[in-house]
């Protein structure tokens, strides 16, 4: 339980909070200087005052715990010991180094210890080079130790890792020390003034990092950030790749289902993010196709929405008059297929990658899996199936339908673009030809299709259905320009998209009517009305699949209303501070 720390924003695992020290404020990420590492209170499993210390009477400043490892004699469970405290510090990090896999576990299995609303301090290894990577795996407090020794080693330290002094030509940085200065007359310092020095440099490069985590973690994009940031270490990108392949679960928990940033999905690794592996998951279980009697798959486009695309409106344009016969699936990397229905939701529509007309075999696999996948769920649905792609699109559709021995009408031929005239007219005559009578689709039916999928694909099957469903004398209307729709039932709106996250916002009228399949979503609050906001200790209970941004629905004794996640459900339960649900609405019961 914590008393000086409070999160306030989270991107991932990665958490902007404020450390209540004496006197002054700290934000975390916070990088403690050697020096005054006296304002904070760390308690050893060794001290002869222990229980006293437990007491949180005896809590007057920031106090933290040492975690040890198990085979330590006087290792304890977190849960076991009685104290109060606002940090865990992870002791013996350094031994870290000696593999990645030890470097993931040990940090994932010590955040997962200690509970959430308390900041992680991993001592004496941060570096200008780790140091966003620590944050992303959730690590809250650094210091400055290893840019301290390293000076005293005659290292200079740099953002992509270290050179010796004596390696240098120039000095590559503008901080103080070194715009003060030249290589030359470093190096002519004597020992303990140039350790100094470098020390500081070190430690301002450390400092700077940290600032720039920061930013990163309030726009959203830490992710993008680190992929970047660990190329310049083999050790480094193994830890990430490991955390990928191994923590996905730790990740998940942890990751918002959607946010107002462009995932820019520029490395291999960009193919493992919780988001694109969450949206994948949803479109197999969380999405159901309309009864149409031609698949059509379609290539993506650099503009997002696909619909709003140069591309895309030609396709369009081209099966116009049987679109009420066609099911539209776009193919794509890294989020392999999105059905035309979701291509506004997170993040289908906020997602950027580098066109060069080569997919990687890793790429290839992973979008051909998720197609397979689709056609075994989906096939059943449709009587035909036309595939409208050209160069790899078409080499990765090709290979899977063989594999499922599924007939398929390829109108592109080899070496032609999609986009051409020719191309786009063999579209337009096979459709009619399959096709037979024209059947245009209405916008509403698009617009209904659109609420109706984005329902299911938030809050599970059967939601859409139950929101879009309508009792006789009822008129069912949707108002708004695209993306930008309302929902509304006899004069009642139900609920609006939110095109900037790509989610769909209830109303209260909207909640109660699709209860049923709420349940997930739903948190408990105790005996009051919320004003503003819901703070965790006003969480009775809380849906395990509720995310940081989800649409939630929160019910107590005397309130009913709906709001915004801005914790994971298991966060709200076992947090004692911070905002738990950001409130849109409410009504006293």
């Amino acid at each position: 339980m914590s008393k000086f720390y409070e999160v306030r924003k989270r991107d991932g695992a990665a958490r902007i909070g404020i450390l209540f020290l004496p006197g002054e404020k700290k934000q975390t990420p916070l990088m403690l200087r050697v020096e005054s590492e006296e304002k904070l209170e760390v308690i050893n499993a060794e001290d002869s005052n222990f229980k006293d210390l437990s007491s949180e009477e005896t809590w007057n400043v920031p106090r933290g715990a040492v975690l040890l490892p198990e085979v330590h004699p006087l290792f304890t469970m977190v849960k076991d010991a009685p104290l109060f405290v606002d940090f865990f510090v992870l002791s013996f990090a350094s031994n870290m180094h000696n593999s990645p896999k030890d470097f993931a576990r040990r940090i994932i299995d010590a955040r997962n210890m200690i509970p959430p609303d308390v900041a992680l301090w991993v001592p004496a290894i941060a570096t200008a080079e780790n140091a966003a990577l620590l944050f992303y795996m959730g690590v809250d407090i650094i210091d400055d130790t290893n840019a301290v020794i390293k000076g005293y080693q005659g290292i200079y330290q740099v953002e992509e890792g270290e050179i010796r002094l004596t390696e240098l030509e120039e000095l590559p940085c503008n901080c103080s020390v070194c715009a003060s200065l030249s290589i030359n007359e470093l190096r002519g310092k004597d020992f303990k003034e140039r350790a100094l020095l470098l020390a500081r440099h070190n430690t301002a490069l450390l400092d700077k990092e940290v600032k720039k985590a920061k930013e990163r973690i309030r726009a959203g994009n830490l992710r993008e950030y680190v992929e970047m940031k660990v190329r310049s270490s083999a050790f480094l990108t193994a830890v990430l790749r490991i955390m990928d392949l191994d923590e996905d679960a730790y990740f998940e928990l942890r990751t918002p289902i959607a946010r107002r940033e462009c995932i820019k999905a520029n490395t291999m690794e960009s193919l493992k993010r919780i988001e694109v592996k969450r949206f994948a998951n949803r479109v197999l279980e969380r999405y159901e196709p309309p009864t149409r009697r031609i698949l059509l798959i379609l290539p993506c486009s650099a503009k997002k929405p696909y619909s709003m695309s140069p591309s895309h409106t030609k396709f369009i344009d081209a099966i116009e008059d049987y679109r009420g016969h066609i099911h539209e699936l776009i193919l794509t990397s890294p989020l392999s297929v999105v059905p035309r229905e979701l291509e506004i939701v997170y993040p289908a529509a906020f997602y950027d990658i580098p066109v060069t007309g080569y997919w990687d075999a890793e790429e290839r696999e992973w979008v051909s899996s998720c197609l397979r996948a689709y056609l075994e769920r989906n096939l059943r649905s449709y009587d035909t199936v036309v595939a409208h792609l050209s160069g790899a699109y078409k080499e990765i559709c090709s290979g899977v339908t063989e594999d499922l021995g599924i007939e398929i009408v390829f109108t592109c031929e080899n070496g032609e673009e999609a986009t051409s005239k020719v191309a786009l007219n063999r579209l337009k005559e096979r459709i009619a030809e399959l096709c037979g009578e024209r059947k245009r689709l209405s916008g509403f039916e698009m617009k209904t299709s659109m609420i109706k999928a984005m329902a299911d694909f938030q809050f599970g099957i059967g939601a859409g259905n139950e929101l879009v469903a309508k009792k006789e004398g009822e008129r069912i209307k949707i108002t708004g320009r695209y993306p930008s729709y309302k929902l509304s039932l006899g004069g009642d709106v139900l609920a609006r998209i939110v095109p900037e996250y790509g989610i769909l916002s209830l109303t209260l009228k909207g909640a109660r009517k699709i209860m049923n399949s709420l349940s997930s979503y739903m948190v408990q609050i105790g005996d009051f009305v919320p004003e503003g906001s819901i703070l965790a200790p006003g969480v009775v209970n809380a849906g395990e699949q509720i995310r940081v941004n989800d649409e939630v629905v929160f019910v107590g004794e005397k309130a009913f209303g709906v709001g915004r996640a801005k914790m994971s459900g298991w966060e709200m339960v076992e947090s004692r501070r911070g905002v738990a649900v950001q409130v849109r609405a409410v009504e006293e019961v």
